[in-house]
């Protein structure tokens, strides 16, 4: 039975290879990208992670705030919020950071005219909290709560997310494609099967073939969509190399889930079909 399959499988692929060859291709297409967007949502990875660090926002106090009223703000602040971390940066390291940012202060500093304000840290993941500071009394000013590397990483997770989904979406339209094929040929083929259901051929006996005929161009795709994936890898790869970044390579799981679509998911289309082709004809 099997030999008869791959026959008959076989004969229908040379009475149609030119199909044969544009569904290879066709699924080949999407399966492809479907495991390009799987891997570059592999590569985005640890850029998603960023989402979540933790940022650094500077406080500066008033001068007016002695030593001792600094400390109690900052012991108050802390038991009121203890998802923040609170620092104070000393006056050397202030005057350090002064003389590395603004050079042209050197002499103002070293003269000790100048009065600092007290400088504080505070180390959150959630930077825009540390925005209900601003209207206090004690403080001065609050710098910049923007984070790059969070902001990089919403957008990396965001476009994970898009990747993940086009992937699914391109992997149903290879299921429907083979399914659609599958279902051109039973038509095409509709007097032959018919001819032998009326000489008792089993169900199996007539599936056969089609399975054949269709699980070979899906191994061909399996194969184009494998060498396409690791093609546009190595060509990324490439240009984020010449961006500074980490370069894209297709992760072995990636090859597997192509090899698999491109082998089991015409087949399963196909087996479906068959059976809901078989089930019309029963109930006609």
């Amino acid at each position: 039975m099997i030999r008869h399959a791959v026959a008959e499988g076989w004969l229908l692929l040379r009475q149609r290879g030119a199909v044969s060859l544009v569904l290879a291709l066709a699924l080949a297409v999407p399966i492809s990208l479907a495991g390009m967007g799987l891997t570059l949502r592999h590569w985005l990875g640890p850029m998603v992670g960023l989402s979540g660090q933790s940022s650094t926002v500077a406080v500066l106090l008033h001068p007016r705030l002695d030593d001792r009223q600094r400390r109690k703000w900052i012991a108050d602040e802390t038991a009121a919020h203890p998802e923040w971390s609170i620092s104070e940066v000393s006056n050397e390291d202030l005057v350090n950071r002064l003389g590395r940012w603004f050079p042209y202060l050197d002499e103002l500093v070293a003269s000790g005219d100048a009065s600092l304000p007290p400088l504080i840290e505070i180390v959150t993941a959630v930077p825009e909290s540390v925005a209900i500071l601003e209207d206090r009394p004690e403080v001065l000013a609050v710098g910049p709560r923007s984070s790059i590397q969070q902001s990089l990483g919403r957008v990396s997770r965001h476009l994970a997310w898009a990747m993940g989904v086009l992937s699914a979406i391109l992997l149903a339209g290879a299921v429907l494609l083979a399914a659609v094929w599958v279902h051109l040929e039973l038509f095409r083929h509709a007097d032959e099967i018919t001819i032998m259901r009326l000489v008792g051929a089993t169900e199996r006996t007539i599936r056969g073939p089609f399975l054949v005929a269709v699980a070979i161009p899906g191994a061909v795709a399996a194969v184009l969509s494998i060498v396409g994936s690791l093609t546009a890898a190595s060509g990324l790869s490439r240009l984020t190399s010449d961006l500074g970044l980490s370069p894209i390579a297709v992760p072995p799981a990636v090859l597997v889930v192509q090899a698999a679509a491109g082998l089991v998911l015409p087949v399963v289309a196909a087996v479906l079909t068959l059976a809901r082709h078989a089930t019309d004809e029963l109930e006609g």
